[in-house]
């Protein structure tokens, strides 16, 4: 039964990168907040109006990616990042990833989307979840340690120091179409 002013329980909506690195520091994410000189974009799962899990794209640092074990490689300009996620609530991480897969990431706009990655630092979590989602192991030293163009050298106090695990999911087939 519909009413006059019926409202969605949950969804999904675009939100400022502002509003996601606040609710990323409120929600004491352990890489804090996602500052790239580049373009971002933020979307937030909502509950009743109030936002349980946010998740911020991101162009790669660098490029190429792809799995080890392949001879496809992703240039930058093919490749979009999961570069924060976190959430207030532990179940809808879960969801959070799987709608940033299927509906964010294919959304973004600086160019057509190949692959999605994310980097699981493997002191922090084992990347189960990226695993239970359908998403592949692509290399397992992977990360940098800074001093790059954009960023400083990084020391072992660094939340984002050391090794993590790059993990991808095509969202075309090497032979073209969709994954």
């Amino acid at each position: 039964m519909r009413t006059l002013f019926d409202i969605s329980l949950a969804g999904i909506q675009r939100i400022e990168n502002t509003e996601a690195n606040d609710l990323l520091v409120a929600w004491g994410h352990k890489l804090g907040p996602c500052n790239r000189p580049f373009h971002q974009e933020a979307f937030g799962l909502f509950v009743l109006d109030r936002p349980v899990s946010v998740a911020i794209s991101a162009s790669i640092v660098n490029g190429p990616v792809g799995p080890s074990d392949r001879s496809v490689q992703y240039q930058r300009d093919e490749v979009v990042e999961l570069a924060r996620q976190g959430s207030c609530e532990r179940w809808a991480n879960r969801v959070m990833l799987r709608l940033w897969r299927e509906v964010c990431a294919p959304l973004w706009p600086c160019w057509p989307v190949k692959a999605a990655v994310s980097y699981s630092h493997n002191a922090m979590h084992s990347g189960n979840m990226y695993r239970f989602d359908g998403w592949e192991r692509w290399k397992e030293n992977a990360g940098s340690s800074g001093g790059g163009t954009w960023s400083r050298k990084r020391s072992k106090s660094d939340a984002v120091y050391g090794p993590k695990t790059l993990w991808g999911f095509l969202l075309e087939s090497p032979e073209g179409g969709t994954g």
